[in-house]
């Protein structure tokens, strides 16, 4: 996993946790609104009560999962070379999803977001080394909503080759995004080969699974493609107000998901994951890019590595509404803290307004962000070269080191150099230069980057598949000219 150096948790708090988890999931229990789920549920050996939908699962069920669950696994591409494998060495990037608003970067203003902006924030993160798998970053509010999400996700895949996670609210959405993986890969047994798709499931917090969410999530269970389960909870709300009572539900919750996925199928792979924080007493809204989220998320980090669980976690968010310095500041506070506390995947580039509104300058901003977390997370190398008393010794007292043999050896790996920061302000400028940098950026990116081209045949497979999918559940075939130029 990727190395830990915060840890929120002492040890025995840790345990405190944990014990504290299994009598929660014990003694009172989730709530499973899926029929299907509860009798999987029962026949695994759970206490199932099919009037009143609870579950209740002891120590020794919670164990038998966390033994089953995979330590190991790959999170696949289309490109192999940017297949992202689990535990991470260094912790990864993720961009932020799935909210109907984006920021329109020519009139700079917020509007509803369409699938036109979704390629765009595609193509924008598929050229940024920063994002290592992709989540579908909006909406496409011009799409009928019954069929959007598979749409989206088709588009997703089509304009990034790297892992595509999405999320699915029913197994008519689960079958048709491990329809479109298969014709992408070949076919399903070579997608459990090569899982290039996961999902996100959520369950309703408190200690709620609802019917679809989690039918789909059993489905990607079956399928060999990796869940992940996602606790958002928000203390004061849905949650106790204190960080310790939060900490304990995401984690509680984390562990009756393995249980599910884990009694679907054996082996499946999961992710631990959280991305919660504190609700704003004076309003009642979340406050995303909270210090106290970010220490909750991390507290998760640190359980998922008790469990030797991977972990997907909530960071480098926001709530400010609008890009500048406030959310600027948010995102290095909830960004840094859970990457130092060992998260194997944060959650967050390219979103503000609690993962209300999604934009393509946010994006590469956010990845001169996360750049630095990388910096800050590698740490200091400490040798006898790096130490450098040899060079120290060669300049003496009162020298200069920058045209020192050490200094043009090492200056390339010891300091990170700004790519878009740190620039001078244009005569007359009303905003940040950074911003104008990260605007100049995209409409580059977007002029000269080519993602990784489907096949022809593959495109018109998945045209297919979508054709049917939408008569099914719309009544006739929505356009599918957004992947023409795929092909």
């Amino acid at each position: 996993m990727a190395r830990a150096v915060l840890n929120p948790l002492t040890k025995e708090e840790e345990d405190i946790v944990h014990s504290e988890s299994l009598r929660i999931l014990e003694e009172i229990g989730i709530k499973v609104t899926s029929p299907e789920v509860l009798m999987l549920l029962k026949d695994a050996g759970a206490a199932v009560d099919m009037k009143t939908q609870l579950v209740k699962m002891n120590e020794e069920l919670v164990k038998g999962a966390l033994a089953k669950a995979p330590k190991e696994f790959s999170m696949s591409a289309r490109d192999r070379a940017k297949d992202v494998r689990l535990p991470a060495v260094t912790v990864q990037g993720v961009n932020d999803g799935q909210p109907t608003d984006v920021w329109d970067v020519h009139t700079q203003s917020r509007r509803k977001s369409r699938m036109d902006d979704l390629i765009d924030l595609t193509v924008v993160c598929d050229a940024m080394p920063e994002v290592d798998l992709y989540w579908p970053e909006v909406v496409a509010t011009d799409l009928p909503a019954e069929v959007s999400n598979v749409h989206e996700y088709a588009a997703s895949v089509a304009y990034t080759d790297k892992h595509v996670q999405h999320g699915a609210g029913s197994v008519e959405d689960a079958q048709a995004l491990i329809d479109i993986a298969s014709a992408i890969v070949g076919s399903e047994d070579e997608l459990r080969k090569r899982p290039i798709v996961s999902i996100t499931h959520t369950p309703i917090t408190p200690l709620r699974y609802q019917a679809g969410d989690i039918d789909a999530a059993v489905m990607f269970a079956r399928a060999g493609l990796p869940v992940i389960h996602l606790s958002m909870a928000i203390s004061g709300s849905v949650c106790p107000v204190s960080l310790a009572g939060t900490i304990l539900l995401v984690n509680a919750e984390n562990l009756a998901g393995f249980f599910i996925s884990q009694s679907a199928a054996a082996g499946a792979p999961v992710m631990y994951s959280s991305e919660s924080g504190p609700m704003d007493m004076r309003s009642g809204v979340f406050l995303s890019g909270s210090t106290e989220g970010a220490l909750i998320n991390a507290a998760g980090c640190q359980m998922a590595r008790r469990y030797r669980i991977p972990s997907q976690v909530g960071g480098t968010a926001a709530s400010g509404t609008m890009p500048g310095f406030e959310v600027g500041y948010q995102k290095a506070m909830s960004g840094l803290l859970p990457a130092l506390a060992g998260a194997d995947q944060v959650v967050g580039i390219g979103g503000f307004d609690r993962s209300g509104c999604e934009s393509v300058e946010q994006i590469v901003m956010d990845c001169e962000l996360w750049r630095n977390v990388l910096r800050a997370c590698r740490g200091v190398e400490v040798d006898k070269d790096t130490l450098a008393f040899d060079a120290i010794a060669r300049v003496g007292p009162g020298g200069y080191f920058m045209k020192d043999i050490h200094t043009l050896k090492h200056f390339k790996s010891e300091i990170l150099l700004p790519r878009i920061a740190m620039r001078p302000a244009s005569p007359g400028a009303r905003e940040e230069p950074i911003r104008e940098a990260a605007r100049a950026e995209v409409k580059r990116i977007l002029a000269e980057h080519r993602p990784m081209p489907l096949d022809k045949s593959v495109v018109q497979a998945v045209k297919d598949l979508l054709a049917r999918y939408d008569t099914r559940l719309h009544g006739k075939p929505v356009s599918t000219k957004y992947l023409d130029r795929v092909g």
